[in-house]
């Protein structure tokens, strides 16, 4: 499983695959994709349209930035002003991008930002909603955007509140980054790779990340052995708030791991969704991939419909 706490390295990683393959066109077609399959799927409750036809176009599209940029844990200042129809959202940083500028090893993908515009506008634009984002401080994971109804552009200083507006002061303190709906766009990312390119071309991609992203883990597993795995794994579990699925047995030969069902399956089956036949790979790929870097043995010995998985790394 790869933790909705490093999905944004993951959709960094497939940007630049797409790029490579096809160009920045390739990359558009992509982030048109998301739009109209993620943001866009009425099948999801979670979804950007949902909260859009539930709730109205412009409370609709506030009501799902409160609750996507809480489960991010944003340091972020929101002005909502409902009488006069727009608001204005300071992000003072994004745990996102500030996750990507963080990392030594990889470099984030040089257009990452813009696909925030990108897939929320497409949707956003069918319901008279205009959406606009000031992306000149990314580089220190801020950015600004405003969003209000089609000819209506607000003419005052939405940045200084007068009382009359609903403001939202979040710090990243406040809340636990654990978005689980990351797990949904993960699993699109390899369903579209699979659908575009072939099934080779997920392991390849799936390859060629692991041993990049968590080159660190593969540095640490090869100087520590197999309990390095197993405590890798446990703190994924940790963090997805999964613990009572995994069990773990360690030897000096061998690590076998059970996981009694997965808690991102189970997630999806809560919002009416299913996973893609490509999110096995999650576990056997990723894993395969470290077992070989790692000159290990990998065997996969069952993988269930509800994620209960069993496999196991060994000495050979």
């Amino acid at each position: 499983m790869i933790s909705c706490t490093q999905f944004i390295p993951l959709y960094s990683e497939f940007f630049k695959y797409l790029e490579k393959r096809g160009g920045y066109d390739a990359v558009m077609e992509y982030w048109y994709y998301i739009s109209d399959n993620s943001l866009g799927d009425k099948t999801n409750p979670n979804s950007l349209i949902s909260f859009v036809e539930r709730d109205g176009p412009f409370e609709g599209a506030i009501n799902y930035w409160n609750h996507t940029l809480t489960e991010e844990a944003c340091d972020i200042l929101m002005i909502h002003d409902y009488e006069k129809r727009y608001s204005y959202n300071l992000m003072r940083h994004c745990p996102s991008r500030g996750m990507l500028n963080a990392l030594d090893h990889i470099e984030p993908y040089h257009n990452y930002c813009e696909h925030c515009k990108v897939i929320y506008s497409r949707v956003l634009e069918k319901y008279g909603i205009v959406y606009e984002r000031d992306h000149s401080k990314i580089d220190n994971a801020e950015c600004s955007s405003i969003l209000y109804e089609k000819g209506n552009r607000p003419n005052c200083d939405f940045t200084k509140p007068d009382g009359s507006q609903t403001v939202i002061d979040m710090k990243a303190e406040d809340n636990k980054y654990l978005h689980r709906d990351f797990h949904l766009l993960g699993d699109l990312a390899l369903k579209y790779c699979g659908e575009k390119f072939g099934d080779e071309a997920v392991a390849d991609f799936l390859q060629d990340y692991t041993n990049h992203f968590y080159s660190p883990q593969i540095a640490d597993i090869k100087k520590r052995g197999l309990v390095a795995i197993k405590e890798w794994i446990e703190e994924i579990y940790k963090i997805e708030e999964a613990e009572d699925v995994l069990r773990t047995s360690l030897t000096e030969k061998e690590l076998v791991i059970t996981i009694s069902k997965s808690p991102v399956i189970e997630y999806m089956h809560s919002l009416g969704q299913s996973p893609s036949k490509y999110y096995i790979e999650e576990t056997q790929t990723l894993y395969a991939t470290i077992a070989k870097a790692c000159n290990l043995g990998f065997e996969l010995e069952y993988y269930n419909d509800d994620g209960a998985t069993k496999f196991r790394f060994f000495v050979k």
